[in-house]
């Protein structure tokens, strides 16, 4: 794929790196590697790590720091855009390397931390670092390093650290223009221009800027067969069967009859359903189910503004530094209208239109309706961030330096439209202007400009996230041995980690009127407080901060000649969490010229974020599948005084804080060889294994609906009908232990042909082991290669790129691939010739392995013209069909593990000067 130079060939050998691309550095260049405070020559290194160059970045085709990252063999289990489909993650995308957690793997900057994401939620989810905010413009290269526990970095980087470099020291320019052009939409449009003012070594300073722009249309899901309806039917085992994915809530309304069956007026009335729903028959219930899943728009929009600016100043022997990074993010979400519950006394017009012919007698009955009138629930989401780092490095009495102060800060702000308040939507009812049983578009002028007049258009939720660093370290040789400098480094460092959360009145609850912002009051009948129609919020605010500072050690001693070893301590110590002392130990061993053998063995601490602990008891959404009232289910409910949701349905939320979380503590090892069998020929291997215990987290709801008596269960209160409903408790948790372990491969040759120039590398991960415990001293589970917890993660992740350069020409081709898994156990209906269902069938579904190519083509015009463009996904690779997902709304597929883009042409015209 790349060419690799002797010298590059050699720096690969000797860290035990695996490259994406291969223009590592100068012979004898001393630099600082990601994973070590000891400042040395590049050959040196002894852990793994992953490195891409800005070249490698443009040559896999990704145009942003998250479909790159997504495409590393190592990476499992962020959180892609697609989860932001039916789900609060104000546009946040993560990184996890090794399926261990974004909260584990520490995202850098040029070596220092960056602030956590400004709309984490109490839960943990979305507690690191959103990769939205860095420009692929500005990347001079990523070094990801697959080993964590770090005593530089912090005991925390239990997965390992992401350093993101930028460009600095050049007085080149450069402008890129190019596009993404997927079939049906999500096409996209970008920018980016660099410059660099300046020579260090000849005018004393340098000055690099950066500006990068790109734009993003949505996807619908009716653009995809795989995606554009939740009634799946589909075949397996030389049986036809049907999947049903929809919500009770439809228009017109569902309602209960005398007996508590689901009944649909309509479907009686008319022998038939309505647009975007379908029939549904379980035991009595016989209605209209909602296809929400046509209405998806599976790739949100999104706009993306980021800009960098480093200065660096000579200064004697010292070099003073200035980086400034200012981003903003803005995504814009859709899903179906509203749903909810509105009750339909028998005194009403409509009870007596639509109900009493059926034969209803109740006083009251509920109406399971969708606003669809109002439009689609959108989420206009905005993150702001910024981080300025001050520092200088050089040489002081022999000492090699760094030292640096930096800010950084997330803010985010999610606004909402397509919500009335339930109140208002339940007063508009009862005034005789909402018809719940007529199709959308037949409300009368009067009550669409009611209903317009309730929706909530604006500012919903959001928080800000700060983080102040204060760091220093030095290394320096202390000793000749008869193996050579023993090396000495240490440092020392001080955080402050402050989070806000800022809910609007709305969320809060405490409006009469969330439109206007009218505030309740709880004694005044007349002024009661309004909750969001069918998802019912009292989000509470909060603010904390925490103290922490760190002092760590490392010393790399040459035992013998191609032998030495590194020891490393690290103390860190929280205001409110106290302190802990964690080790690392590393031996690199070149008993040839042409082997290398290395290993590593550390411990770790993480402590929760500042949220999962102090957040206040509050709703949280509701679950992510709708669940039916199992006997077990009933008897809680009726315990609590409650009733269970009706039919099929999503279940209340609740969550919060815990101050009795105890911190999580890692042990971990590492044990690689890498070694060239013949010249151009690069092989390496490295075996990982991760101990977790005390983990964070929650009860899994597939867990606690299967088995309710594992799970916390509360209530909560429709604000529209009154009713109170059982509901979920997803507190936070320490878990128990999870294992994990496995083995990162890479394979790369380099050969020269008559046709010119070829480098073919392959990269793979393979998990041997997964489990965790949900509960302290409980059974273990596990996802791999298992879906049924609703977190897959893949047995074989990988990719093989071959590229052919001859004179001004690249091409690439690239093969990415995912091994397969078994999906969860999943009720479906079993269909004869004819469509009908006669009965239902427990089966789980065997997903095959999953494969795409990519291709590039890469043209140097001239010195100051190239042009790249090419395909990924050539032969446009449907997603398989599954039945259980690990996230958001969409059915059918995973969007949280298959790209739903599909065949993508794209092409970038960049000019250097």
């Amino acid at each position: 794929m790349f060419q690799r130079t002797k010298i590059s060939a050699a720096v690969v050998l000797a860290m035990g790196v695996v490259t994406c691309g291969i223009s590592l550095a100068q012979t004898g260049q001393v630099v600082e590697i990601t994973g070590s405070a000891i400042r040395r020559i590049e050959a040196e290194g002894a852990l793994p790590v992953v490195v891409l160059r800005a070249e490698d970045i443009a040559r896999t085709g990704a145009t942003s720091v998250v479909d790159l990252l997504q495409k590393l063999s190592t990476v499992q289990g962020g959180t892609p855009e697609a989860n932001s489909v039916g789900g609060s993650t104000f546009g946040f995308s993560g990184i996890s390397i090794h399926n261990l957690g974004e909260t584990r793997t520490l995202v850098l900057l040029n070596g220092h931390r960056l602030s956590q994401f400004g709309g984490q939620t109490l839960t943990g989810f979305a507690a690191g670092f959103d990769l939205n905010a860095i420009p692929v413009a500005s990347i001079e290269r990523v070094e990801v390093l697959t080993d964590g526990a770090s005593a530089l970095y912090g005991a925390d980087a239990i997965a390992g650290v992401v350093n993101f470099i930028t460009k600095r020291g050049s007085t080149e320019g450069e402008v890129s223009i190019g596009g993404s052009w997927p079939d049906g939409g999500a096409e996209e449009t970008r920018f980016s221009f660099t410059k660099g003012f300046g020579s260090l070594d000849k005018d004393g300073f340098n000055l690099m800027l950066t500006y990068g722009y790109d734009k993003r249309d949505n996807l619908k899901g009716t653009e995809r067969d795989y995606a554009k309806t939740g009634n799946l039917v589909f075949s397996n085992n030389g049986k036809t069967y049907r999947s049903q994915n929809y919500s009770a809530s439809a228009i017109p309304a569902n309602v209960l009859d005398n007996n508590d069956a689901l009944i649909s007026p309509y479907l009686i009335d008319t022998g038939a359903c309505s647009p975007n729903t379908f029939r549904v028959t379980d035991g009595a219930d016989d209605f209209c189910g909602y296809d929400y899943v046509s209405t998806l728009e599976i790739y949100p929009e999104r706009t993306r503004n980021s800009g960098m600016a480093s200065l660096s100043v000579a200064a004697g022997d010292h070099e003073l530094f200035a980086d400034l990074l200012l981003s903003r993010t803005t995504q814009v979400s859709r899903i179906a209208a509203v749903p909810g519950g509105l009750n339909i006394p028998i005194t009403s017009e409509y009870y007596q239109q639509y109900l009493t012919p059926l034969g209803i007698t109740r006083p009251v009955t509920t109406a399971f309706y969708r606003v669809a009138d109002l439009g689609k629930r959108t989420n206009d989401d905005q993150a702001d961030f910024m981080d300025v780092a001050l520092g200088s490095r050089g040489m002081v009495a022999g000492w090699d330096y760094h030292a640096a102060y930096t800010h950084s800060e997330s803010k985010v702000e999610g606004s909402i439209s397509g919500y009335p308040g339930a109140i208002a939507l339940s007063n508009l009812r009862r005034s005789g202007l909402l018809n719940p049983f007529v199709l959308p578009g037949e409300q009368t002028p009067e009550a669409q400009a009611a209903l317009n007049g309730i929706n909530y258009q604006g500012y919903w939720d959001g928080g800000v996230a700060k983080l102040d660093t204060v760091e220093a370290r030095a290394s320096k040789e202390i000793a000749k041995l008869a193996a050579g400098s023993m090396q000495l480094a240490f440092g020392a460092s001080w955080r402050n980690e402050d989070f806000e959360s800022k809910p609007s009145p709305f969320a809060q609850g405490i409006t009469t009127d969330p439109v206007t912002g009218e505030l309740c009051d709880p004694n005044n009948p007349l002024k009661p407080c309004d909750q969001r129609f069918g998802d019912a919020s009292a989000v509470v605010p909060y603010s904390a901060s925490r103290d922490s500072y760190g002092l760590f050690g490392e010393l790399n001693i040459p035992i013998m000649k191609g032998l030495d070893a590194t020891l490393a301590a690290r103390y860190d110590d929280y205001s409110d969490f106290g302190g802990k002392t964690t080790a690392k130990g590393s031996f690199r061993w070149a008993p040839s010229a042409g082997m290398l053998i290395r290993g590593s063995v550390g411990t770790g601490f993480h402590a929760p974020s500042v949220p999962q602990v102090n957040a206040a008891p509050q709703s949280y959404g509701v679950t992510e599948d709708p669940y039916e009232c199992t006997p077990e289910l009933a008897a809680i409910a009726a315990s609590l005084n409650a009733e269970c949701q009706p039919g099929k349905r999503q279940y209340d939320v609740l969550a919060g804080g815990n101050k009795d979380l105890e911190p999580e503590e890692s042990t971990q090892a590492t044990l690689g060889i890498r070694f060239e069998p013949a010249a151009g020929i690069s092989l390496g291997a490295d075996y990982w294994w991760v101990r977790i215990e005390n983990a964070f987290g929650q009860l899994s709801e597939q867990t606690v609906f299967a088995d309710p008596s594992k799970g916390a269960w509360t209530t909560a209160t429709d604000v529209g009908t009154g009713t109170t409903y059982l509901a979920w408790n997803a507190g936070n948790l320490n878990l128990g232990k999870i294992y994990t372990s496995g083995i990162d491969f890479d394979i790369s040759g380099r050969y020269k042909s008559g046709w010119g120039d070829w480098f073919s590398q392959v990269t793979a991960t393979y998990m041997i082991n997964q489990e965790y415990q949900q509960e302290k001293g409980g059974q273990y589970y596990s996802d791999l290669a298992d879906n049924t917890q609703g977190a897959l993660l893949y047995r074989w992740k990988g990719a093989w790129r071959t590229t052919l350069k001859t004179a001004n020409w690249a091409h690439t081709l690239a093969l990415n691939w995912v091994s397969g898994y078994t999906d969860a156990e999943t009720t479906v209906e079993v269909l004869d010739a004819n469509g009908v269902a006669t009965g239902t069938e427990d089966i789980r579904l065997d997903v095959k392995p999953y494969y795409t190519f990519d291709w590039q083509s890469s043209w140097a015009i001239n010195k100051s013209f190239e042009l790249r463009f090419g395909l990924l996904n050539i032969f446009d690779k449907e997603p398989p069909l599954v039945l259980t997902t690990t996230g958001g709304q969409q059915v059918g597929y995973d969007g949280n593990l298959y790209d739903p883009r599909g065949r993508t042409i794209y092409a970038d015209l960049k000019f250097k000067f």
